[in-house]
C-alpha cells in the first residue's frame, strides 16, 4: 500500500473521525499539519481550491470528504472491516445523522466555549466558508438543549453493547465520536457527556484505541511527493458511461452547504457515488482529486 498521507489539525473533530478507523485496522499514516482557518497554501496546489479537512493523500491522487476518504481507506485495507457490510446501511444513516445533525448542535456551544484556544480571526473564517444567505441560526441555548437530546439517544443504544451497532466499533462510533470528543473544549457539553456512563465508558473506549501507527512530515515533503508520483487514471472496475459528466470534460465541483471554494478539473472517470478529475498545479505537477457525489454540486463548464 503506498503511504497515506492524512492533511489534519489538531483540533479538527472530522479528521478525529478517520484516524480512529486508521487505529481501528491497525495502519500506518504520516500526518500533515494544515492551517485552522485560511489560506491554506499548502493544501490549495493538491485540492485546487477545496479547504475542508481531512484530506486524504496517496501520492499524486487527492480524497476529499471524509465519506469517500473512509470508502478508500476500506477498499485499500478491507480487513479487519471498519463495517460488516451486513451492517453498513445503519452505520451509513448514523454517521450522516452524526457529521451534520449531531454536529450542526454541538458545534456553537463548543466553539464559543473554546474561543480562547482558538485563532483570532477563526469566528470571521468560519463565517466566510457558510453560503450567503445563512441565517443567524438559534440560540446557543437551544444547540445546548439539543445536543443533550444527541447523546441521549447514543446511551440508550449503548445500554447493552460496548459499541452502537454491537460488539466491535464501526462507521457509526467513528462518527459519532467525532462530535462527542470535540466538546470536550465546552464545560457545558461535557457535563451532559458526564452524566450518561454508558456514554462515558463508550467514550473512554474509542479514546484508548490511540491513532494507530502516526508518523508527522512536513507539508513540503507531502508536495514533494505528489510531485514525485504520477496519478494512475485507470479507471475502476465500477466505472460507468454518465452523460450528465461525460469523461474528457472539464467540470466545476462544489460543496452544496458550507465551505464552496471551487475545484476545476478534468473527469478522468465517475461511478455511481464517485468523481475523479484530473488538474494542474506548478507545486505539484499533475494530481487526480476524488469527490464523492454526495453532497457535491458538479456543472460542465461551457
Amino acid at each position: 500500500m503506498t503511504d497515506l498521507i492524512l492533511h489534519q489539525y489538531a483540533m479538527s473533530p472530522f479528521s478525529i473521525k478517520v484516524i480512529k478507523v486508521l487505529a481501528h485496522k491497525g495502519l500506518a499514516w504520516h500526518g500533515v499539519a494544515q492551517p485552522v482557518v485560511a489560506p491554506k497554501p499548502d493544501l490549495t496546489p493538491l485540492t485546487g481550491g477545496y479547504r475542508r479537512i481531512p484530506v486524504l493523500q496517496i501520492g499524486a491522487h487527492i480524497y476529499c470528504d471524509t465519506t469517500l476518504i473512509l470508502r478508500h481507506i476500506e477498499r485499500l485495507r478491507p480487513s479487519p472491516p471498519c463495517t460488516p457490510s451486513h451492517q453498513q446501511g445503519a452505520a451509513d444513516i448514523i454517521a450522516d445523522w452524526a457529521d451534520h445533525r449531531m454536529f450542526s448542535h454541538a458545534a456553537m456551544p463548543t466553539v464559543f466555549e473554546a474561543l480562547a484556544v482558538l485563532p483570532d480571526n477563526f469566528l470571521a473564517d468560519r463565517a466566510a466558508m457558510q453560503p450567503a444567505d445563512a441565517g443567524a441560526g438559534l440560540p446557543v441555548e437551544h444547540s445546548i438543549a439539543q445536543f443533550q437530546q444527541d447523546c441521549l439517544l447514543l446511551e440508550r443504544q449503548l445500554a447493552t453493547t460496548p459499541f452502537l451497532l454491537g460488539d466491535d466499533f464501526t462507521l457509526a462510533d467513528a462518527a459519532a465520536f467525532h462530535v462527542v470528543n470535540f466538546t470536550g473544549a465546552a464545560p457545558s457539553l461535557m457535563k451532559i457527556v458526564a452524566s450518561l456512563p454508558k456514554l462515558s465508558a463508550w467514550i473512554q473506549r474509542i479514546q484508548d484505541m490511540g491513532e494507530g501507527e502516526r508518523s508527522d512530515i512536513s507539508p513540503q515533503q507531502a508536495l514533494d511527493i505528489a510531485r514525485d508520483a504520477t496519478p494512475d487514471e485507470t479507471p475502476p472496475a465500477d466505472a460507468l458511461n454518465d452523460a450528465a459528466l461525460p469523461v474528457g470534460a472539464m467540470v466545476r465541483i462544489q460543496p452544496d452547504d458550507y465551505g464552496q471554494e471551487v475545484t476545476l478539473g478534468q473527469i478522468v472517470w465517475v461511478t455511481a457515488d464517485e468523481l475523479a478529475v484530473k488538474r494542474h498545479d506548478d507545486a505539484v505537477g499533475d494530481v487526480m482529486v476524488h469527490y464523492p457525489r454526495a453532497g457535491y454540486l458538479m456543472t460542465l463548464e461551457v
